[in-house]
């Protein structure tokens, strides 16, 4: 490179064509170290100025079924009563409160009430419990009933 070359600036001119330069046109022709940076600017501007794929539809779709399996946080701290506890476990009503000494609760002016998180959390430590316990106990045969005759 001699005193002479393009700066990086000029070369990144003559490529956009914002200049009509006519002794820079001139000098990059006849200089080869110009010529071989300016292809290697032309390629980096190549892939920079490379539009994005429309993905449209596609797109969108795969957005909105990232964010659908994503928990959502308003649900988790609901407060609910026992008609809604029970609605949800599809349980009915005087199972839930029969359960009462099993699931965490509090009460608020005489009226039960559950933090669906905390409910959720109870759930899933008993279930884990029982698959724990499971595969010790010893499992029942059916015994043939004889009929009376």
């Amino acid at each position: 490179m001699n005193g002479r070359c393009l700066a990086e600036e000029q070369l990144i001119e003559l490529y956009y064509a914002e200049t009509d330069c006519a002794e820079a046109k001139e000098h990059l022709a006849a200089c080869q170290v110009c010529q071989a940076a300016f292809a290697r600017l032309c390629n980096e501007l190549v892939d920079i100025d490379m539009q994005v794929p429309d993905g449209g539809h596609r797109a969108v779709s795969e957005a909105l079924s990232v964010v659908t399996r994503q928990p959502q946080t308003q649900t988790s701290d609901t407060i609910m009563t026992i008609e809604e506890v029970a609605h949800w476990l599809k349980v009915s009503y005087h199972n839930v409160n029969n359960m009462l000494h099993l699931l965490p609760h509090f009460i608020i002016d005489g009226q039960v009430r559950f933090n669906r998180r905390l409910l959720e959390d109870q759930l899933f430590k008993s279930r884990a419990e029982a698959e724990k316990k499971a595969p010790d106990q010893p499992r029942l045969r059916p015994i043939a009933l004889k009929r009376a005759v």
